[in-house]
């Protein structure tokens, strides 16, 4: 039996002994066609009907309406039994007030632990005490998209390096094609080139440093090597003109509609890229390394998508017993939904062909994408956003970019 609640409706949580638990209420940051609800709905209602319990949704799909409601649940200790948390702040409060289960301890109890893929793992991992408290919403892995009959007809390689895919685009910007597309508007298209090479060399190791103030753009050789790489991407024309007011949603209709030879996006493109990669016009490749120094293993950003956690005053047997079955169940829900599972399991058969030939980017994995948007303070992050279109667009240096972010975290700090 399942009821659906939107936004606004009332919810009652209190905490419940095993033997008269009637119901599992679920607070989702979706609506009823979005991934988490696609994913969850399947599992809980299935477990709901075989212990004749009733399920109670509350979906919020807006972003801002979920973080204040779910803010309001962990102030006013009302969590639902189930619910999406961020790794990070929310997590930590939900942490420090008793209402977050230490959901990775439970899987190792159950023996399931292992069944989840190291990056998804490293993603979901408590920067503060190295536990796991969040389940993953699926695996999400990004990667570059090139056309590989622009490719074949001018005899390039795939760039193995930041060195070598500078190389290529110089060439097809010779041959008047636009090398990269890319949604500049939106800040994180453009920080995933500030951040590629300090990830591919630190790994976190340089965010954290110089959110707590140990390392800075102007020190950090890496850093400074991911602001040289996007300032020669935005003033040496290597992405397509006006850049800086193309979105993400007019970035995929551009590269997908046949413009310009490469394109940084992920597994969400999947729909949008199959017709060209059937044709064989479309290929897929790695984040590059950093030439001439040792790099990390991964080299496929992967992230979890949004947390869940469970309540951990009112996990009670039912809600173990809940834990057990969705990770029994849990990779089928994913690719029924349209999304890789981030559990070890093989991808069944009958999906599009991309999902195949991505699933071998990450077998290996071990660490997880580092996203600097999400771990730097609000303040900061617009200060970014606003230098990193400047620096791109050459009205700033790379210095001027430096000297500006290391005085702004340092006034945030």
């Amino acid at each position: 039996m399942t009821s659906i609640v939107f936004a606004e409706g009332a919810k009652e949580t209190s905490q419940r002994k095993n033997s008269d638990r009637k119901t599992i209420s679920v607070l989702l940051r979706s609506s009823e066609s979005g991934e988490p609800y696609r994913v969850w709905q399947p599992l809980f209602d299935e477990f709901a009907e075989k212990h004749n319990l009733k399920v109670e949704y509350e979906l919020i799909p807006n972003d801002a309406d979920y973080a204040n409601k779910l803010q309001l649940y962990i102030s006013s200790n009302q969590l639902p039994d189930f619910y999406g948390c961020a790794n990070g702040t929310f997590s930590k409060a939900a942490l420090s007030s008793g209402q977050l289960v230490n959901v990775g301890q439970e899987l190792k109890d159950m023996g399931k632990f292992d069944m989840l893929n190291k990056a998804v793992v490293d993603f979901l991992t408590d920067s503060d005490d190295g536990n796991m408290y969040l389940l993953p919403q699926g695996l999400y892995c990004e990667f570059f998209f090139y056309r590989k009959d622009i490719f074949e007809q001018y005899g390039l390689e795939i760039p193995k390096t930041w060195s070598d895919f500078t190389k290529v685009c110089e060439v097809l910007k010779e041959k008047n094609i636009t090398p990269v597309v890319v949604g500049g508007k939106d800040n994180w298209q453009l920080m995933r080139y500030l951040s590629f090479i300090p990830w591919r060399v630190t790994h976190d190791g340089f965010i954290y440093d110089y959110i707590e103030g140990s390392d800075s753009f102007m020190q950090n050789a890496y850093a400074h090597a991911g602001v040289e790489l996007l300032h020669d991407m935005g003033t040496k024309g290597y992405f397509q003109i006006g850049f800086t007011s193309t979105n993400y949603s007019d970035s995929v209709n551009l590269f997908f509609g046949g413009t310009g030879a490469m394109y940084y996006a992920g597994t969400g493109m999947i729909s949008n890229a199959s017709e060209m990669f059937a044709d064989g016009k479309l290929g897929i490749f790695p984040v590059p390394d950093m030439q001439g120094v040792e790099n990390i293993s991964t080299n496929v950003p992967i992230h979890a998508g949004f947390g869940f956690g469970f309540n951990a005053e009112t996990y009670d047997d039912t809600m173990k017993e809940f834990l057990s079955f969705a990770m029994d169940n849990f990779s089928k829900a994913c690719y029924d939904a349209g999304i890789f599972s981030p559990l070890k399991d093989e991808v069944p058969e009958g999906l599009d062909p991309l999902f195949y030939e991505i699933k071998s980017l990450f077998d290996d994995a071990k660490q997880s994408w580092v996203s600097w948007d999400d771990k730097l303070d609000s303040a900061t992050l617009t200060s970014m956003g606003d230098e990193q279109q400047e620096l791109a667009l050459g009205m700033i240096s790379p210095k001027q970019f430096e000297s500006d972010m290391d005085n702004v975290i340092e006034a945030n700090r």
